[in-house]
């Protein structure tokens, strides 16, 4: 990375708002290439989505919540007894917009080209992670046994397969299993699942919080600087340099990059033009006494969400709700997802606890990635649905190749934040 160093004389000093797993991923790319990077978070690093999550880093993640199904499968969807999307009526007013672009991009030909997008990313996000993972001295944080899909019946299993033909075709790798296979690898569930898959490439991140703080900990530690404080207010100060306010101070940078993924926008204001950035709203229940009944993680591919094994126990999360930022967490997603792992876990023990956090979602179920047009001084990095723990890495080394001027190592033309217009 150091050929991205004669890029940046000019223009050294550069910001990174957000400090979840994107944004400390760019911050330590940048740094990398050669700039003085300050991070800023109003909380401590990963404390947002980047702490609930699944725990994943899933390379055969090209499949985007919104296909050409759920046009029609909707209603089941959102009214069914058991269903992994709900919305809050409330916020569906302010959501309608959104939600119409949302279903636009459910047709076949835009569908394919998020998954062609998305496996870009994905093909070298691996790579681009590890280097920041094992910089950061977080190898024992990684824990390598593939990932499962289960399917509950023959037919969503024989449904399924075109979307496993599409993953096949963006590099993924994947491992049919039959019921007999599925009880040697994962005893402890229920013999319910006649049909099972495995991605033999998808591993953990057993503590995503404390990887993120390491890796904190290694921008600093290697010259870089982290500031607490709520950002706001962020402007375009000159042609040269942006401007944003930090518990109501002032800062200047020469460039700025904005992470903060679900808040984006609202921590922008008039700063950049609009972007559509909604929220999907994901949960977990953690059963602290019960990390020992899976090896890896098993994912329904019906129910929307994962259990995983982690250090501080089993994590079951996911699901899709649409709410925004401000309702208050649902009960029933979490009664729904605690009913659906003791169905598949009779042996799980009490839930210790739940969390409810924010996914950062545009229609299109693709990242922004590249410099804002009313403000090209400020370049987005949001935007990752479900794969922020996974495209962190890949982020971040785009990222600092746009912040440089340097031509980035991949098209970035899918990512780009003027498609919407």
């Amino acid at each position: 990375m150091t050929d991205l160093a004669e890029h940046t004389q000019e223009r050294r000093n550069i910001a990174v708002i957000g400090a979840g797993i994107v944004g400390v991923s760019c911050a330590l790319y940048l740094q990398q290439a050669g700039f003085n990077v300050t991070l800023f978070d109003r909380d401590e690093p990963g404390s947002g989505a980047t702490y609930g999550n699944a725990c994943t880093f899933a390379l055969y993640g090209s499949i985007p919540v919104n296909r050409p199904d759920l046009i029609w499968r909707f209603p089941s969807l959102m009214f069914g007894q058991e269903r992994p999307l709900s919305i809050a009526w409330r916020y569906m007013p302010k959501m309608t917009p959104w939600l119409i672009q949302f279903l636009k991009h459910c047709r076949r030909k835009h569908v394919d080209r998020t998954i062609n997008g998305l496996g870009s990313l994905l093909r070298d996000a691996e790579d681009a992670s590890m280097i920041l993972f094992r910089a950061s001295g977080g190898d024992d944080l990684i824990s390598r046994d593939g990932t499962i899909y289960i399917y509950p019946s023959s037919e969503s299993f024989d449904a399924d397969a075109i979307n496993r033909q599409r993953r096949l075709t963006q590099g993924a790798q994947i491992q049919e299993l039959t019921a007999t296979d599925l009880q040697d690898l994962e005893p402890n569930l229920a013999p319910i699942f006649p049909h099972a898959v495995l991605y033999p490439n998808g591993f953990t991140i057993l503590d995503p919080k404390q990887m993120t703080s390491r890796m904190v900990d290694h921008l600093c530690h290697t010259g870089g600087h982290f500031i607490k404080g709520e950002v706001s207010a962020v402007e375009a100060q000159s042609a040269d340099s942006v401007a944003f306010k930090v518990n109501g101070n002032r800062h200047h940078y020469d460039q700025a990059v904005l992470a903060g993924g679900a808040w984006s926008m609202q921590i922008a204001k008039d700063g950049c033009e609009k972007l559509p950035l909604d929220t999907e709203r994901g949960y977990h229940v953690l059963f602290s006494e019960s990390a020992e009944l899976l090896n890896r993680p098993v994912g329904f591919a019906d129910a929307g969400f994962y259990m995983t094994p982690m250090y501080q126990g089993l994590r079951a999360a996911g699901t899709v709700e649409l709410g925004g930022l401000n309702a208050a967490p649902n009960p029933e997603r979490l009664a729904y997802i605690e009913r659906r792992v003791r169905q598949a876990l009779p042996d799980v023990g009490p839930a210790s606890d739940t969390w409810l956090g924010f996914r950062p979602t545009l229609p299109d179920s693709l990242p922004v990635i590249g410099r804002s047009r009313h403000n090209p001084n400020l370049i987005f990095a949001f935007g990752h649905h479900h794969l922020g723990l996974t495209l962190g890495g890949i982020t971040g080394k785009l990222v600092s190749e746009i912040a440089a001027g340097a031509i980035p190592s991949l098209d970035v033309t899918p990512f780009r934040p003027d498609r919407f217009s």
